[in-house]
């Protein structure tokens, strides 16, 4: 049973807790308008009480060029073709983190601790799965056979010129590469806020009003640059390892990843009190298990080292394998120079 008691001055609830941070969003509002991530908790059912992996099986998309139809010529027999099937394989990613607060400091918890810790929490976990997200993006489409869905304009020599920099038409032919004529399928844009900064100089960032349900608000302002709904960040969106910068800018469609849950956690928001050291510590213990799977692709399970998927082996290429036709993948890259 959870330990009651007090973290940094407030009285503790787990399961009040837990309610709270399930409220908080779990996502950028623009990812969840975008429709990147989709909740599948039929996935945390194939993993079980107790596992870790799950085999998602799916059919091979019926192809009228790969498999014509026949000539209803009274001659020819209409011999059944089989349905084929196949499969990629997913692993739950698990985090924790603790945090600790002396009786004597108040700064951590604020005027409202409650509210502060929760919130903090929230947001902190948001940003270790905003990194697990984009890493993950990051090698599977660097994976041989996905090459057409990276738009590689930077340069390679010692000077930058415009060719190596966005323009109006780079995110149009870009999409266009990777996925062809279902190219308005994808719907997000999650770019470094120079490059943004660079599209609405250019006059291409437009904002169209849409409807929140219940919200107090009903009409919001949505930008979009190309039919794209932009998510600006400098997190993961810049290498600045070179000679000069290189910004990655994602295009993703929606249903790209399908996400959901661990919930049978015993205790996944604990409170402790230390009374003896420095005159007594306050201590809150939190853990998450979530499966975040690019779809169309199986993580390789034999490749991790332990029972939940380090940072560094999500964005290890080699852990990933391609599972789709890559132009049902809905994901690609521009790399450019500004």
């Amino acid at each position: 049973m959870p330990r009651t008691g007090t973290f940094g001055g407030f009285v503790f609830d787990p399961e009040v807790f837990a309610d709270y941070m399930a409220e908080q969003p779990t996502w950028n509002d623009r990812i969840l308008a975008s429709g990147i991530l989709v909740q599948d908790n039929t996935i945390m059912n194939l993993i079980g009480s107790e596992g870790n992996v799950a085999t998602l099986p799916f059919y091979v998309p019926i192809d009228a060029e790969e498999d014509p139809a026949l000539n209803n010529d009274g001659e020819t027999d209409n011999v059944p073709s089989e349905i084929e099937g196949s499969k990629q394989t997913c692993m739950l990613i698990q985090r924790m983190k603790a945090w600790k607060a002396q009786d004597f400091t108040k700064e951590l918890t604020g005027a409202d601790p409650m509210t502060h810790v929760a919130n903090s929490v929230a947001g902190y976990y948001r940003q270790v799965r905003a990194k697990d997200l984009m890493t993950t993006v990051d090698a599977v489409l660097n994976l041989e056979g996905m090459a057409g869905h990276i738009t590689d304009i930077s340069a390679t020599g010692e000077t930058v010129t415009d060719a190596n920099k966005i323009d109006e038409t780079t995110l149009i032919f870009a999409q266009q590469k990777a996925i062809g004529d279902s190219a308005d399928v994808m719907g997000l844009a999650f770019m470094h806020s120079y490059i943004y900064t660079r599209y609405k100089a250019m006059g291409l960032v437009d904002f169209n009003k849409y409807t929140i349900p219940n919200a107090l608000n009903g009409n919001s302002e949505l930008p979009t640059i190309g039919g794209f709904i932009p998510v600006v960040s400098d997190r993961f969106t810049v290498d600045a390892s070179g000679v000069f910068p290189v910004y990655k800018t994602y295009m993703i469609g929606s249903g790209s990843v399908l996400t959901c849950d661990k919930t049978n956690y015993e205790d996944p928001y604990y409170a402790d009190y230390d009374p003896e050291t420095k005159a007594g510590i306050r201590k809150l213990y939190t853990k998450q298990g979530y499966v975040m799977h690019p779809n169309g692709f199986s993580i390789k399970q034999d490749n991790i080292a332990k029972e939940s998927p380090t940072n560094v082996e999500l964005g290890t290429k080699e852990n990933w394998t391609l599972a789709f036709n890559e132009k049902n993948i809905r994901m690609g890259m521009i790399k450019s120079n500004g």
